[in-house]
């Protein structure tokens, strides 16, 4: 049997059809390759800020005592302390602002977004984050303010215990 031109380039397009279905498929398998490891990459990041945070109040007794006595009465604070206090508090606000919005955009985990954002639950309602809260929520954005402020409405238990 004699192959006609246009058998081979019948033959030719089936093959090309088909290549370009696998490359597709090769094409969204690393699409989704490269979503998770951004997801993980994302989570790290969000964690590990936080994480140097807590290490660096919890390994200094100091920064320990100006903290927890910062969160219950500021006013108690010198102004030194006070300074430290709120600098403290910023920095780990900020850490919180990117876990919100990596968290709104859908990049954090759902799980892992709101259980870092139950410690802020933990938190709003204490004198100290109000002070705070006060004399920096317009060094953020509007959408992080408005989540803050509606924690803040929400919360009724004056903060966690180890605040107090």
């Amino acid at each position: 049997m004699t192959r006609t031109l246009q058998d081979w380039a019948n033959l030719a397009e089936i093959i090309g059809t088909a290549a370009i279905i696998f490359s597709l498929l090769f094409v969204g398998l690393q699409i989704a390759d490269n979503t998770k490891e951004m997801r993980s990459s994302a989570a790290h990041n969000a964690t590990e800020s936080l994480q140097n945070w807590y290490v660096e109040i919890a390994t200094n007794s100091q920064a320990a005592q100006v903290f927890r006595r910062g969160m219950n009465d500021p006013s108690e604070l010198s102004q030194d302390e006070a300074f430290q206090y709120l600098l403290n508090v910023h920095s780990a606000t900020l850490a919180y602002q990117h876990v919100f919005f990596i968290g709104a955009e859908g990049t954090l985990d759902t799980s892992l977004y709101q259980a870092m954002t139950a410690t802020m639950e933990a938190v709003v309602s204490t004198r100290g984050f109000q002070w705070y809260w006060k004399q920096r929520a317009n060094f953020f954005t509007t959408e992080f303010c408005g989540f803050v402020d509606e924690l803040i409405l929400s919360a009724t238990n004056g903060g966690a215990e180890i605040y107090k």
